[in-house]
């Protein structure tokens, strides 16, 4: 534990504050976020009796782990523990975190230790200046500012962590995504922001980690001396189940079970009947809890038998034991054959490990995640890298006979492609268009007109409106979702011709549906040139609009009755 602020929660609440850190409490802002801190421990000593601050602790665990973008449920938890796992990354915070607390909770904290469950806290805040994902709120490139951001995160955590019950001591880790490495500018802006959330961490008693890219954030706060953070969590999607030997991270730095090691990236897997989609770590690190049981087994060799990263942090590939009929080597490796300005790719090849020969075919699909949405582009696919063509768009989760490679979009807006064959892949500006809108109906109520028609497709998986076109010229753009539409503007003396297409995301205009055609209906023959007043008021009051006219005969004539059906439904369908 670090020394400084002490909690001990095993009989009330006692806190301990070392001269050197009355120092540093002169800072008011670090007095009023301790405060914070103090505060919300209290709260939650006094009024939770045996919650999770009074049987939490800090620890060291070594094993398997994993962590899932919002937190599972109890239930979830009691069927995993027929897996190999026993570590669980929570996300606690930051202002670039996906996914809200969910299940996360004090309680939620008491009673996943209870069953044996190790606790890693991540922290999601600012990302560095350079980062490749876009929608992300970043770091300034002013050391000084980016030090300040860094301190504030520290705080903000302190509060998050004894907000979900975690004590004092317990590891914090700021998830720092890979982000390029040749940017000194950024290299700089990560640096004094983590030597920051570092020292901030110390202050309030937490041990510090970060997490990120081997390749980009690890290999920058390892040149950070003593300033660095207590414990590495280091992502590199090699599959290699341990903590040392990384190309990019010396053995010599974070040797004393101060490691985690990210080995596999997003995929589901399943245990007892519960899946879960995890990134998969091994851990020989910091925890909130800590078991000093030994390392449970391996994870069984299942599907997905590999996974590969594609280095940027944009794709992933994985495949089944069944994908390949020999040992083969994989590689995902972006690629700038897809065409500006918007475009991302990333070839995907395959050879004999032993041979180094090609692999021209798989046995079963090769699933290639772009993490990413569309954004309106179209998931495309080439062969030589040179020639694209749209990808098929499956109705399922399986490719059927004939096609080679397709995709789905997965609930969170991200493309799913799965391929029996090598090739380029990605997301390329649309130049398909949508199809037509299907079973385009209409009929009259009331004298207006209910049109309605079935969704169009597109090849970028997403339509951004329809347009209702009067005699071929739009008259009004109407939202994706919309089926059906009401109007009465048509012509007197001919036809009016109505028609909808759709528009996909790059603006593509598709083909019009069939004309719903209206006609006007022939007034009666027997109809009097000139009408009697009383036919007008009448009519209303027949509708609840005035008084029967006194002029009006009590027994009417014929021509009265087909009049009055004709200005009733002066138009008509055509069929």
């Amino acid at each position: 534990m670090v020394a400084g602020i002490r909690a001990d929660f095993a009989d009330g609440l006692i806190f301990s504050i070392s001269s050197q850190v009355q120092g540093n409490l002169a800072r008011v802002k670090a007095m009023g976020v301790i405060a914070a801190v103090l505060v919300a421990a209290l709260t939650i000593a006094i009024a939770g009796g045996s919650a999770a601050p009074q049987t939490a602790r800090a620890g060291i665990y070594t094993g398997y782990g994993f962590e899932a973008c919002t937190a599972p449920s109890v239930a979830a938890l009691k069927a995993w523990t027929a897996s190999p796992y026993r570590a669980l990354g929570i996300y606690i915070g930051g202002t670039n975190r996906a996914c809200a607390d969910g299940n996360l909770s004090a309680t939620w904290v008491a009673t996943t230790l209870s069953m044996g469950w190790s606790l890693l806290p991540l922290y999601v805040g600012l990302q560095a200046p350079c980062v490749g994902q876009t929608g992300l709120q970043r770091l300034s490139t002013v050391a000084a500012a980016s030090a300040s951001q860094g301190r504030a995160a520290a705080d903000d955590a302190g509060v998050k962590a004894v907000q979900f019950g975690l004590p004092a001591g317990s590891p914090i880790y700021f998830d720092m995504e890979g982000y390029h490495a040749n940017d000194a500018a950024c290299t700089r802006a990560v640096q004094s922001f983590v030597a920051a959330w570092h020292s901030e961490l110390h202050v309030l008693g937490y041990v510090s980690g970060v997490y990120g890219s081997a390749a980009s954030t690890i290999r920058d706060i390892a040149a950070l001396g003593t300033a660095k953070p207590d414990n590495a969590w280091i992502a590199n999607w090699n599959g290699v189940e341990g903590v040392f030997g990384d190309p990019y991270v010396s053995d010599s730095l974070w040797p004393n079970h101060q490691r985690i090691h990210q080995y596999k990236g997003g995929h589901k897997e399943t245990y007892a009947g519960v899946t879960i989609n995890i990134d998969s770590d091994f851990v020989d690190g910091a925890v909130v809890g800590g078991s000093a049981a030994p390392p449970p087994p391996p994870p069984p060799v299942e599907p997905p038998a590999g996974s590969v990263g594609s280095g940027d942090g944009k794709a992933t590939a994985t495949w089944s034991t069944a994908t390949f009929t020999s040992s083969a080597v994989v590689a995902l490796t972006p690629t700038t054959q897809a065409p500006a300005p918007n475009g991302y790719g990333v070839q995907l090849t395959a050879s004999d490990s032993q041979t180094s020969t090609p692999v021209a075919r798989f046995a079963a699909p090769v699933i290639v995640h772009l993490l990413m949405t569309t954004g309106g582009l179209a998931p495309s696919l080439s062969i030589d890298g040179a020639t694209w063509k749209p990808l098929v768009h499956l109705a399922s989760a399986a490719l059927p006979p004939g096609v080679d490679a397709g995709y789905t979009i997965d609930p969170d807006g991200t493309v799913e492609i799965q391929t029996l064959v090598p090739g380029f892949f990605g997301l390329l500006p649309d130049t398909v268009p949508p199809t037509q809108p299907a079973a385009t109906a209409g009929h009259f109520v009331r004298g207006a007109l209910v049109l309605s028609w079935g969704a169009a497709t597109d090849n970028s998986g997403t339509i951004g409106q329809y347009q209702l076109l009067l005699d071929g010229t739009p008259v009004s753009s109407l939202p994706a979702r919309t089926r059906r539409v009401t109007v009465r503007a048509f012509h007197a003396g001919s036809q009016t011709v109505y028609r909808v297409r759709a528009v996909d995301g790059a603006g593509i205009l598709g083909k019009p549906s069939p004309p719903i055609v209206v006609v006007p209906t022939k007034r009666p023959t027997d109809t009097p040139r000139i009408l009697p007043r009383w036919a007008w008021g009448l009519l209303a009051a027949q509708h609840g609009q005035g008084a029967r006219p006194a002029q009006a005969p009590h027994k009417l004539p014929a021509w009265y009755w087909h009049w009055a059906a004709w200005r009733l439904a002066p138009f008509h369908l055509r069929r």
